[in-house]
């Protein structure tokens, strides 16, 4: 079904979050029906009226929900109407472990796009030096299979792109949703496939913050939390990583 996107021009205007919830109510009356590709950020935002920045928050708050899927070079697909795990009011139906997940992911959305489009603002080629030294030793240690220390690089690495905005506060916050979020990064969850995708995504957000693009590192991290909140949802739907005797 073609959708005319103008006639969401006025709930657009409202703000992001007035878009979300009539998008939302399109995606649940099937329209437009799971597979359908939305139109570009641009174009939508062209077509809508409003800025291309509030169009993409409205994407993402569909994204959390579960109603969308947004990935680098594929764009917005409807996935159709929300999954269980990922609905705000059942969220006491979850689990305590993929309550949190959900939460810390929730927060992060919201928090390192816009901390690293401040990172390509106003780092210094120190701080872009570091960012490479983390991401070199992250690939080095891949090559050799040592999946733990990927791990860890992987958390400093988010670290120091919030240091490189010069804000001790946006660091700490940081550091501290490193820690919710590292039951996650159990080792015994990833795989060879998750964690070249993520040096991947830290390749081209690095590369922005570098090139000092704000609004293209600001997109960069925000496509590598849509890859991560999708591997995460995974991962807390598998079994308990076995441990290996010591």
């Amino acid at each position: 079904m073609s959708i005319d996107w103008s006639l969401l021009a006025a709930d657009a205007l409202q703000g992001p979050h007035r878009l979300a919830a009539a998008l939302q109510r399109l995606i649940e009356d099937d329209r437009p029906a799971p597979g359908t590709r939305f139109p570009a950020e641009r174009d939508l935002a062209a077509r809508l009226g409003v800025s291309r920045a509030s169009v993409r928050e409205a994407l993402r708050e569909l994204e959390l929900r579960g109603l969308v899927d947004r990935r680098p070079g594929r764009g917005t697909v409807v996935t159709g109407p929300m999954r269980p795990d990922l609905r705000a009011h059942q969220l006491g139906d979850m689990s305590a472990a993929s309550r949190l997940a959900y939460e810390v992911m929730d927060l992060r959305a919201a928090v390192e796009p816009p901390v690293a489009a401040r990172a390509a603002a106003r780092a210094t080629d120190a701080d872009v030096q570091r960012l490479a030294d983390l991401l070199a030793r992250a690939r080095a240690a891949h090559g050799r299979g040592d999946l733990a220390q990927v791990v860890r690089l992987d958390g400093q690495f988010h670290v120091a792109v919030a240091e490189a905005a010069h804000n001790p506060l946006l660091t700490r916050l940081l550091e501290v949703t490193n820690a919710w979020v590292e039951p996650s990064r159990d080792p015994g969850y990833q795989t060879a496939d998750r964690l070249t995708a993520s040096l991947r995504a830290h390749r081209r957000v690095l590369s922005a913050i570098g090139a000092h693009e704000a609004e293209q590192a600001e997109q960069a991290m925000a496509d590598h939390l849509s890859e991560v909140r999708q591997a995460i949802a995974g991962a807390l739907t598998s079994p308990p990583p076995r441990r290996r005797p010591a």
